[in-house]
């Protein structure tokens, strides 16, 4: 036989308080884990927004062309 809703002691209010403090922590932590994921994506982003020659295309070697 399955308990009764009113027999589970987190049901309707009745959690105790350290519950309810480690549930709050877990939220937290999850938070502040994806805050710092968030800041060091856009903090190391390294994806270039020149779109044009580089530096080697740049560079003018002279090299004489094969025959």
């Amino acid at each position: 036989m399955e308990p009764m809703l009113e027999n589970i002691e987190d049901f309707n209010g009745n959690e105790s308080q350290e519950k309810r403090k480690t549930v709050r922590e877990v939220i937290i932590l999850c938070l502040g884990i994806g805050l710092v994921l968030v800041v060091a994506a856009n903090v190391f982003n390294t994806v270039p927004d020149y779109i044009g020659k580089t530096p080697a295309q740049e560079a003018n070697f002279n090299i004489p062309p094969l025959q």
